[in-house]
């Protein structure tokens, strides 16, 4: 909410402590609810004040023990309309995106008692603080879940909590939400005996009542804000850590306590290295508890940190003792929130403005990554920076968004994105590469105790600057005072816009000077906000846009390696760069297998160019120069490097460089360059390294990567043969029997599954994840079509993987679970039966998938990752046409024994396949239930029946166990819809279904309480209907316009927009008779001369609206006219009726005020209405000049009420 707007609320002058009572009826979803809030009445109103609340159940209110009056008051938004700001289409939808993610927020206005009132007009000074302290009570009860309080079933468990973070705490108790008000709260939770409370704050008191049938639990908490507090409620398993039982403390449900002694037991070790890296702070926090919920729960899959060390986390991240992927999924997650209590959200350490939300993330991630070091190794770590940052240069194809806005506020959910925390890491990171570690860290512990010292209140966001705190200037000076303003120009050179540094760079060596020739050209990789899609921009030697610093340039010689410091001053830079290497000592060595600083294992020179003794001496004589690196310790991060780089040189560097980053460095730059065209002597140094046990695990996995996209000039499929040899040799007996599965060496088990992901990519093109049973199914299976499969693969291909799945065995005892590897292999054995040529193996396949469905059921593995693996594989068959099923949607929705909504098919019911996704639909597993659905949009891809199956079933059921479980059906729907050309060709159909597809949608966006989803939704509608004009309310021409409208100019935009924005509100009203729209029908075309007369009654008819629109008295009277022709025009159900009128209310109530017209607008009502009614009578057809020809008619026909 603006400030603004926040101003004209009488809030309390300061709001001292507040208490809140609760006592939980889990079984009835009930919250009966008091508090008591001490407050400073001192307000420039006398009558009332104003307290934020959104709870309508409000039975009484008090004001010192005396019953007074109140009542609830919604915002006014005290903005422009939007219509009168806007200059193009592309900001409308923008706009509105904005204002739909903001919650109504209401205000409950309480009414002073007239004593109190007296006493306030005529106290003085010296009175007047004692005369202004009051105390206020309101009792009130929430029923069932809201934005904030929400009710959660999973099993037969039932539990309740409280997520405000983001909606604010207005929702669940009264307070001064303005996020910089901080205050000290008293949470009293009253539960039945055989539930337990966890809240935010330290407890003080378990008191346990007379009867023995509820508890009262009560928690102290220090100050913050409102949005901070949670709590709790369930019948939760309580472990305390065995190393530090007072202070940590974790939940779970019932049946996971194994679980959860293995998931968190490695936390206590990390408690010394915080009070060694911290020692002037230690471990002082006596309350640090993480909850787990159910699977699938909790905010995006990601954890949430609270005030007084309250974390709630989603039971997904809970894993066995014999789970390996999950661990390097799960303990980075909690690592931070263990950092977030010393730099955090609601750490220590905690921003006040938005302006410091990227420097706490980015300090808190630093943190976790400098304790996995001590965890998962150096080598982690190392590789862990380059995905992120290779992931956050594919993630500008989806937006890019700066760290530093001065327009953002503290909750901002674009500062909590995924992207955004990444980019803040290595900001961090590129900081402590210019200066070191230790310093950062330092820095730290300064400001942390600075920050705890001061116990000041902190001026509003909108304050003068010299009033405010800085914590980045703070921070910079604590770092680093002496070179204070070159690193606050990088911190805003990075922190200020979304752009990655892409540097080209090529080098030879010049024999006759004994020189390397270095050529870098820099560019800058940036979102384009037009289409949303990266570009790179040339700098063209603008100063502005130039990275400026210093660049490292390493230069491995057979003497070894020399370091160059170069500065980029412009954006080509071309060095010389001297070589050390003498040419006696050339002579010298030539003949010798290890030179300089080459270790012993390392391949000759002659075997590295394939050729004898004489042909290699030439070459060393000539070229000394092993290899170049750009940037080794990447000082410089957040870039993207185009090397050219020989064959010989990338193979080099791959076998003789020790850093990971060189050998990584040194794969990517062979394909890239080679395009993976490569010589048998890189073949046979790629397989090296893959057998090699002394190269790192993802080293190596890359290596199999690699090997299986190269091939020779004779052989295609020679990469693919050494990745088969490997897995003959090393898990197959001399009799081709299967060995059994021993990952006692995780490194070994990482690097088979590598293996055989890579086996499946060589044949089809496709990303497997590398962590986390999370991203195991965020496999695409667009690709998977019959059109797109042209060739085939070696018949021994899928028969070895084959083998592997039908003999998979675990060596007795077993030690760690193969589910993870099964997964990989059942998916690998799908995409290959795709390419198979004999359709007797490609059964077998089909055969080994139903086998493992049947076991899944028998004995089930963890989450059902095998369960997920079979349904993709099936898809993935039938997509590539191997699999027959009728070709028709007739769901039954029905309810099985538990009462929960299931697929149920009358006509497939002996479809084993159908069973299973019905059973997955059914199942509290939220990736069995993505899973399933995303089976069923690619099966059911162009059926309108199935998308108003999946409305009906998981968008509109408020009553759905997870919140993320509609949102994981949005964001798929988002996804699918987009791609799929004959659903889209299926909704332009201009019959009664896809309209009555269009106004159901409309309807679930309105009846949506929640601003998260109903955003989603008007995405989709993006996504389906361009600006969200219902695209089956179009014609071509229309479709084309709004389509080619993004790449129009900025002018060209600003016109089109004047022309066409006041016809869009046009309703056709009941005078107009089918007679009228045959006539307008038969009419053939325009002549030039009647063209432009068209154009001058419609630049006539939209003045004439705007006048007409001005002048109307209040917001109600626009809603009571555009209702009256509504009806009129479409003969609305009471439903329909009820929801239009829902929103139009919404808007004239202030609620987005100019954003509804603009919906208005974009949701096409005019089209809407005279489409509706024509199909009623059984009109064709109109053609875009006739319906705007009808629309200019009934434009200058006066209303009703005028004439």
């Amino acid at each position: 909410m603006d400030m603004e707007q926040n101003e004209r609320v009488s809030y309390p002058l300061k709001v001292a402590h507040e208490e809140v009572f609760v006592s939980v009826d889990l079984p009835a979803q009930i919250l009966y609810c008091s508090a008591k809030l001490t407050v400073d009445v001192s307000v420039e109103n006398k009558e009332y004040l104003e307290l934020d609340f959104a709870v309508e159940n409000i039975e009484s209110c008090q004001v010192n023990d005396i019953q007074v009056p109140f009542e609830l008051a919604s915002s006014v938004s005290v903005k422009e309309p939007v219509s009168s700001q806007i200059e193009s289409k592309s900001f409308q939808v923008q706009q509105i995106e904005e204002e739909l993610n903001l919650p109504l927020k209401t205000y409950l206005r309480i009414f002073l008692p007239s004593e109190l009132t007296q006493q306030l007009a005529s106290s003085t000074d010296d009175t007047l603080k004692e005369v202004c302290s009051c105390t206020i009570t309101i009792r009130y009860r929430i029923c069932g879940s809201n934005t904030c309080v929400l009710f959660r079933q999973y099993g037969s468990h039932s539990y309740v909590y409280i997520d405000a973070f983001f909606h604010g705490a207005y929702h669940w108790i009264p307070c001064v939400d303005n996020l910089y008000s901080r205050n000290t709260f008293r949470l009293v939770i009253t539960v039945a005996t055989d539930l337990f409370a966890v809240a935010s704050g330290d407890v003080e008191d378990t008191i346990l009542s007379e009867d023995e049938t509820s508890v009262c639990y009560y928690y102290r908490i220090g100050k913050t804000f409102p949005s901070n507090i949670s709590f709790i409620v369930g019948p939760f398993k309580v472990l305390p850590d065995p190393v530090y039982p007072v202070s940590i403390t974790y939940f779970a449900l019932p049946g996971y306590t194994k679980w959860l002694a293995n998931t968190t037991r490695f936390l206590s070790k990390l408690v010394p290295i915080l009070e060694s890296i911290f020692p002037q702070i230690g471990f002082r926090f006596s309350s640090f508890k993480i909850v787990f919920l159910g699977q699938g729960d909790g905010r995006d899959g990601q954890g949430q940190s609270y005030a007084g060390g309250l974390c709630l986390v989603p039971g997904d991240w809970l894993y066995g003792e014999d789970i390996i992927d999950q661990v390097f999924y799960t303990r980075p997650k909690l690592v931070n929130l263990l950092c977030s209590l010393y730099v955090g959200d609601n750490g220590l350490l905690s921003p006040s403005y938005a302006q410091e939300v990227w420097l706490i993330h980015g300090l808190q991630q630093f943190l976790g990554m400098h304790l996995l070091k001590d965890l998962f190794g150096n080598n982690w770590c190392k590789t862990r920076y380059l995905e992120l940052a290779q992931s956050l240069y594919h993630s500008l194809d989806n937006g890019g968004d700066c760290l530093v806005n001065e327009n953002d506020n503290l909750r901002c959910p674009k500062l909590y994105k995924k992207n955004a925390k990444i980019r803040s890491l290595l900001i961090i990171y590129m900081i402590s590469k210019r200066l070191n570690t230790q310093s950062i860290l330092s820095a730290t512990e300064k400001m942390i105790l600075a920050h705890e010292g001061s116990d000041t209140e902190y001026p509003p966001p909108r304050a003068n600057e010299e009033e405010k705190t800085d914590l980045v200037s703070v921070f910079v000076s604590t770092l680093s005072p002496r070179n204070a303003n070159a690193l606050t120009e990088f911190i805003s050179r990075w922190t200020r816009s979304c752009d990655i540094l892409k540097l080209r760079c090529g080098y030879r060596y010049d024999s006759k000077k004994k020189f390397v020739e270095l050529a870098v050209k820099q560019s800058i990789i940036t979102w384009r906000s037009q289409d949303g899609k990266r570009i790179e921009q040339e700098l063209d030697n603008d100063p502005t846009k130039i990275v400026k610093g210093s660049l490292t340039v390493q230069v491995m010689e057979m003497e070894g390696a020399h370091d160059h410091l170069l500065e980029m001053d412009s954006d080509i830079l071309l060095v010389e760069l001297p070589t050390s290497t003498r040419r006696m000592k050339q002579h010298h060595r030539s003949n010798k297998s290890s030179k300089g600083a080459l270790n012993k294992s390392s391949p000759s020179e002659t075997d590295l160019n394939g050729g004898g003794g004489d042909n290699s001496s030439v070459l060393i004589e000539k070229d000394p120069v092993l290899w170049v690196r750009i940037d080794p310790d990447q000082e410089w991060i957040l870039k993207v490097v185009e090397f050219r780089r020989s064959e010989r040189d990338s193979i080099s560097c791959l076998r003789n460089c020790r850093d990971i980053w060189g050998q990584l460095e040194a794969l990517e730059t062979l394909m890239s360059r080679t395009k993976g065209r490569v010589s048998v002597t890189s073949i046979h140094c790629l397989e090296q390294i893959l057998i090699d046990s002394r190269y790192y695990f993802q080293v190596r996995g890359e290596c199999a990567r690699c090997l299986a996209k190269c091939y020779t000039t004779n052989d295609r499929w020679s990469g693919l043969q050494v990745l088969l040899k490997f897995l003959r040799n090393k898990y197959l007996d001399e009799r081709g029997t299967v060995l059994p599965n021993c990952f006692d060496d995780i490194s070994e088990y990482f690097v088979k599954c590598a293996v055989i992901q890579a086996i499946a990519q060589a044949i089809h093109p496709i990303s497997f994840p590398v962590y986390g049973y999370d991203s195991k199914f965020s496999l695409n299976l667009a690709s998977f079509q019959l059109s797109s499969i042209q060739s085939s693969l070696p018949h021994d291909v899928l028969q070895l993987l084959l083998s592997l799945l039908e003999q998979n065995d675990i060596a007795y005892p077993p030690r760690f679970d193969d589910c993870f590897y099964l997964h990989t292999l059942i998916m690998s054995c799908a995409i290959c039966a795709l390419y198979a040529k004999d359709e007797m193996i490609r059964h077998r396949v089909y055969k080994q998938l139903f086998r493992y469905l049947k076991r899944e059921e028998i004995i089930p593995s963890y989450h059902h990752v095998i369960t997920g693996a079979s349904l993709k594989g099936l898809t993935i068959l039938q997509l590539g046409g191997f699999l027959k099923i009728p070709n028709n949607w007739d769901p039954v929705l029905g309810s099985d024994i538990e009462g929960e909504g299931g697929l149920i098919s009358n006509e497939r019911e002996a479809n084993e396949w159908e069973k299973a996704l019905a059973k997955c639909f059914r199942s509290c597993n939220l990736f069995l239930i993505r899973v399933a659905l995303e089976c069923l949009f690619h099966l059911y891809q162009g059926h309108i029946e199935f998308l108003e199956w999946l409305l009906e079933a998981w968008i509109e059921n408020s009553l759905e166990r997870y919140e993320r479980t509609r949102k994981s059906a949005l964001c798929l729907l988002q996804k699918q819809i987009a791609l799929r050309a004959n659903l889209r060709s299926r909704l332009r159909k201009y019959d009664e279904q896809s309209i009555s597809f269009c106004l159901h949608w409309f309807r679930w966006i309105v009846k949506e309480n929640n601003c998260s989803l109903r955003q989603r939704g008007l995405k989709i509608a993006k996504h389906i209907w361009g600006s969200y004009i219902p695209l089956c309310l179009l014609t071509n021409e229309e479709y084309e316009r709004e389509r080619n409208e993004r790449k129009m100019t900025h002018k060209e935009r600003k016109e089109i927009n004047y022309r066409t924005q006041g016809r869009k509100l046009v309703i056709l009203t009941s005078r107009e008779q089918p007679g009228t729209l045959a006539a307008q029908t038969s009419q053939q075309g325009l002549s030039q001369k009647e063209t432009e007369n068209v154009s001058q009654q419609e630049s006539t008819g939209v003045k004439s609206e705007q006048a007409t629109t001005s002048t109307l008295g209040t917001n109600w009277h626009i809603l009571t006219e555009i209702m009256e022709k509504i009806e009129e025009a479409c003969h609305l159900d009471a439903e329909d009726e009820r929801y239009l009128r829902t929103f139009l209310e919404e808007g004239c109530k202030g609620f987005h005020e100019g954003a509804v017209k603009v919906s208005l607008t974009l949701f096409g009502l005019r089209i809407l209405s005279s489409r509706c009614q024509r199909n009623r009578n059984g009109v064709e057809f109109q053609t875009p000049t006739e319906l705007e020809n009808i629309s200019l008619e009934h434009f200058h026909s006066p209303p009703d009420h005028q004439k």
